[in-house]
C-alpha cells in the first residue's frame, strides 16, 4: 500500500509538471515538486519495512534495486530544486522516469532474496551507497543537460516566457558539470569498494564480470567527459550532448546488464 501511495504521488507530480510546463504555470510546478517530495515519505517507509523484513537493504532483487533508483531520481529533483529553485522545471523530465521505474518495479517479482554470510560485508554497504549516490548525481546532470538543449533549441526567449526566468544557460551547464564531477568521484569509490568486497566474497578483486566490465565502461565514459571539459574546453552544447548520451549507458549497466547477462551480480539483482 505504501509503495502504491508513492506511485500515485509520483504520477500526480509528473502530471502537474507537464501541466505547469505546457501552460507556463509556476503554481503547478511548485505543486508538482511538493507532491513529489511528499511521495518520498511513503516510499521511504516502504523501503524501511522491506529492509527489516528481508534483512538487507535495497540491493538484491530487481524490485528492490529499481525501486531504490526511482527513489534516487526524486531525491535528485529535490537537490536541484534546493540548489537552484528556478530549475525545478527539470521535474518534467525526472518524474516520468521515476514513475516508469517504480511502476516497473511494482510489476516485477517481489520474492525476497536472502543475503548469505559470505556476501554480507561492510564493504557491500559502502559499495551500494556510493552506487546510489553516483546514479543520483548522473541523473541530475542528465536532466540539466536536456534542459540546456531544450532551451537552446527554442532560441531567443520572450521576456514573459517561463524559460526566460530560469538561470542562464551558463549556470545550467556549470551545474550539470558539477554533478558529473561529484558523480564521477562517487562512481570511483563504488568501484573500489566493490573490488574489495568481491575479494572478500569471491577471492578476487576483479573478474571481468559483465557488470564489472560495464561499470568500468561507465567510469571511462565520464572520465572522458571530464577530460574534454577540462582539457579541450568543451562547454555548452557539446558538453550537454555528451552528458545526455552518457546516462543510458549507466542505466544499462545498472538495470539492463543483470537482466541480459548471466553473471554473479545478475543472480542477485534479478530476483527471478
Amino acid at each position: 500500500m505504501l509503495m502504491w501511495a508513492a506511485v500515485t504521488a509520483y504520477t500526480l507530480s509528473a502530471i502537474l509538471f507537464v501541466f505547469g510546463t505546457v501552460f507556463k504555470s509556476d503554481k503547478a510546478l511548485n505543486a508538482g515538486l511538493w507532491v513529489a517530495l511528499t511521495g518520498l515519505a511513503p516510499h521511504t517507509v516502504a523501503i524501511g519495512i522491506r529492509w527489516v523484513a528481508v534483512g538487507h537493504g535495497p540491493y538484491l532483487g530487481f524490485y528492490e534495486v529499481v525501486s531504490s533508483y526511482a527513489f534516487a531520481s526524486v531525491v535528485a529533483l529535490g537537490l536541484i530544486a534546493w540548489m537552484r529553485p528556478k530549475l525545478k522545471i527539470v521535474g518534467v523530465l525526472l518524474m516520468p522516469v521515476a514513475v516508469l521505474m517504480l511502476g516497473g518495479a511494482m510489476l516485477a517479482p517481489k520474492s525476497p532474496l536472502e543475503i548469505t554470510a559470505k556476501l554480507a560485508s561492510y564493504w557491500l554497504t559502502i559499495h551500494v551507497a556510493f552506487a546510489k549516490l553516483s546514479y543520483m548525481s548522473f541523473i541530475a546532470a542528465f536532466a540539466l543537460a536536456l534542459l540546456f538543449l531544450w532551451r537552446e533549441r527554442r532560441g531567443e526567449f520572450k521576456e514573459d516566457s517561463m524559460l526566460s526566468r530560469l538561470p542562464s544557460q551558463a549556470a545550467v551547464d556549470d551545474l550539470s558539470f558539477r554533478f558529473i564531477g561529484v558523480g564521477f568521484i562517487f562512481l570511483s569509490i563504488m568501484i573500489v569498494a566493490g573490488a574489495i568486497w568481491a575479494n572478500e566474497s569471491w577471492g578476487r578483486y576483479w573478474g571481468w564480470d559483465p557488470i564489472e566490465t560495464w561499470s568500468l565502461i561507465s567510469w571511462i565514459l565520464y572520465a572522458g567527459y571530464l577530460h574534454v571539459r577540462l582539457t579541450l574546453g568543451w562547454q555548452g552544447r557539446k558538453a550537454a550532448w555528451y552528458a545526455a548520451a552518457a546516462l543510458p549507458i549507466v542505466l544499462f549497466t545498472l538495470i539492463g546488464v543483470p537482466v541480459l547477462y548471466q553473471s554473479i551480480h545478475g543472480a542477485y539483482l534479478q530476483g527471478y
